[in-house]
């Protein structure tokens, strides 16, 4: 994976479908992402960039800034290629409100709201691997991408006794 290679300051974004991809989705999927980053500058200039996708789910860029800050239009860019693939796709990406965790080696997908009977019905409880989507960097998203729910921002998902 290319951005094993990647400082751990790089700037990560993750982008969570709603539903899982196919083989074929995910195959479009790539396509998009790579031609994209063939073009993605900021401030007149290539950005060294990657993207990958984790559990035909999760669309994560990492971005090395080399010690340039990325302008605004160049967020704006991925957030406008995550839109259109939204669309051609059937799927959102945007909505900060969707939500995994991982039951055995599947990740399931919830809504945010879900979480309290998810846990009332013993389904999770704070051991449960959630994903922190709203992490910033490489070394976070390689330390704390994945993580038991009370390590999270989503253990105040988890009711109070």
């Amino acid at each position: 994976m290319e951005y094993l290679e990647y400082p751990d300051n790089a700037k990560v974004w993750i982008y969570q479908s709603n539903k899982h991809l196919d083989a074929d989705e995910i195959t479009y999927l790539k396509v998009q992402l790579d031609d994209f980053l063939t073009t993605w500058e900021s401030h007149g200039k290539m950005l060294t960039a990657t993207s990958e996708v984790f559990y035909g789910l999760f669309v994560v860029f990492f971005v090395d800034e080399e010690g340039d800050t990325m302008c605004g239009r160049a967020q704006d860019a991925s957030v406008h290629l995550m839109k259109k693939l939204e669309e051609e796709l059937e799927v959102t990406f945007l909505d900060r409100m969707v939500q995994s965790y991982k039951k055995g080696e599947k990740v399931e997908v919830v809504r945010m709201a879900d979480y309290e009977a998810l846990i009332e019905s013993k389904e999770i409880d704070e051991n449960t691997i959630v994903y922190n989507n709203m992490i910033t960097t490489k070394i976070d998203f390689e330390n704390h991408w994945e993580v038991p729910m009370k390590d999270s921002w989503h253990k105040q998902l988890i009711p109070l006794k």
